[in-house]
């Protein structure tokens, strides 16, 4: 056999509890390693089991055959890092989807306290640069394909066999240096999952934008923003990703699309809007904005009115204090707010009374000396509604600067791209690509408040803003009744 495209590879496979590698383990590790040796090759073979330090699933029992009761007795992975870490010490890390194999062992060592890094080979890549006609590329299909002795499938060391005796053949079928351009191709690029085609980072532009994943169905797993979406997509397949929404992705994309915008700007009110309305299983935080609320204080009262934020008409903002992402969050914020400034609790209903106990009786934070006496009468109900006031201005929402819709441009001059964001009393409209569809924008009445959104315009409007957008105060015949939602970019 021709000499190897590097002097030393080590093949490797793991067996895990599940998909992420920061809440999963690993259970058991295999490694054949092959180096040169004079004119020959020598090859190594080692695997350990390995005690995950949690129960393993019974649908992961069944597919490898390992256990807990085969695990129990079996070393910790710490116990065998340093082993480990010095068989795959200056290798090339062959793994049948590299990302999984490494990301787990890069998360193990870690908790083990050491710094793991190698140069990453995926055959599933491999495959697809040597044989882009065929697939599937699993290893099954190569197994399949290659005549490959499945002895051992799905435990770590025959699965690592495996991909040994594919190299094998891939050099009885192919020429040394036909091998090795295909190898630094592979080593050149970011991968991408065993699902998605291969040339789908070629495709992306170099540009800001949103793009969804897609799982088996026509309903999205994941959005995102970017400034550069073929940068961000390959983020989430590198080798150095390893948290646990990249570990699902890699595993379900299926599909993935994408839509430019101007800028980042345009970027984050449309991914925004799109998680709203999409609903995307791995957006968990973003889906959780929809409980946002606001709250207001009527003159001379101390009981906020709490609204939940989206849909509540612009009339109604002003003065009010918010967007909180929840109810739970906005008391929180009132609650430390009194205990640091004196104010009564139970004037601002926002104390649990015992049934039964007189309304005479002072707060708790009273009996704490922490009250100054609002619930007593040692401070009057206007005094304390104007220090409360005073206080919470910190939250309230900034008045809107114009008497109607405002449109934030945002240009792209590289990408001969412009779009007109608009807004309305801190409601987004929408955003389209020019000055006359702003003005008929302008025109067709505010959507609901979206407090995500509304921050964002809050942001761009501030001396600070990060984003370089010129402000265009736009003519409108706004029918505050109107309600339907706008087109967008």
């Amino acid at each position: 056999m021709a000499p190897l495209f590097a002097p030393r590879l080590a093949f490797v496979d793991v067996e895990t509890t599940g998909t992420s590698p920061t809440r999963e383990r690993v259970t058991e590790v295999g490694v054949v390693t092959v180096e040169a040796d004079n004119d020959a090759m020598r090859v190594t073979e080692w695997s350990s089991l390995v005690n995950p330090g949690v129960p393993i699933p019974p649908e992961i029992q069944w597919l490898t055959g390992i256990s807990n009761e085969m695990v129990r007795g079996a070393p910790g992975f710490t116990e065998i890092a340093a082993d480990l870490a010095a068989r795959l010490h200056d290798a090339v890390f062959v793994a049948h989807n590299a990302r999984f194999d490494y990301g787990f062992l890069r998360a193990e060592f870690a908790r083990a306290g050491i710094d793991f890094r190698a140069r990453t080979l995926c055959t599933v890549r491999l495959s697809r640069a040597l044989y882009p006609e065929r697939s599937p590329h699993s290893l099954d299909a190569i197994v399949a394909r290659f005549g490959l002795d499945p002895q051992g499938r799905h435990r770590a060391l025959g699965d690592a066999r495996m991909l040994w005796q594919f190299v094998q053949k891939l050099y009885a079928r192919w020429t040394p240096a036909e091998i090795e351009r295909a190898v630094d191709a592979v080593l050149a690029r970011p991968a991408t999952p065993v699902h998605l085609p291969p040339q789908v980072l070629d495709e992306l532009p170099r540009a800001p934008g949103v793009y969804l994943f897609y799982g088996l169905n026509a309903h999205p797993i994941y959005i995102g923003k970017a400034l550069d979406l073929r940068a961000r997509v390959a983020d989430h397949f590198g080798a150095e990703a390893v948290n646990a929404t990249d570990a699902k992705l890699a595993a379900e994309a299926h599909r993935l699309e994408w839509e430019e915008t101007a800028g980042e700007f345009g970027a984050l009110l449309r991914e925004a809007e799109l998680i709203k309305t999409r609903l995307p299983a791995h957006n968990i935080a973003l889906r959780r904005r929809r409980g946002a609320v606001v709250f207001s204080l009527d003159e001379g009262e101390s009981r906020p009115r709490f609204a939940v934020a989206a849909g509540t008409a612009p009339e109604q903002l002003e003065g009010a204090f918010g967007p909180f992402a929840s109810r739970a969050s906005a008391r929180a914020a009132l609650i430390a707010l009194a205990n640091e400034h004196g104010l009564c609790l139970k004037t601002m209903g926002l104390e649990r009374r015992r049934r039964g106990a007189p309304t005479t009786d002072p707060c708790f934070n009273r009996q704490l000396h922490r009250c100054l006496g609002a619930c007593v009468g040692a401070e009057s109900a206007g005094e304390h509604a104007a220090r409360l006031r005073t206080l919470a201005v910190q939250w309230q929402l900034p008045p809107w600067p114009l008497g109607g819709a405002l449109a934030l441009i945002e240009r792209n001059s590289a990408r001969g791209r412009e779009d007109w964001h608009v807004f309305d009393r801190w409601c987004w409209l929408g955003s389209v690509q020019t000055i006359s569809a702003a003005e008929q924008l302008a025109g067709a009445g505010p959507r609901g408040f979206e407090a995500d959104l509304a921050k964002l315009a809050i942001k761009a409007l501030s001396p600070k803003s990060p984003w370089a957008l010129e402000r265009l105060a736009l003519a409108s015949t706004c029918d505050p009744e109107s309600q339907t939602p706008a087109s967008t970019v």
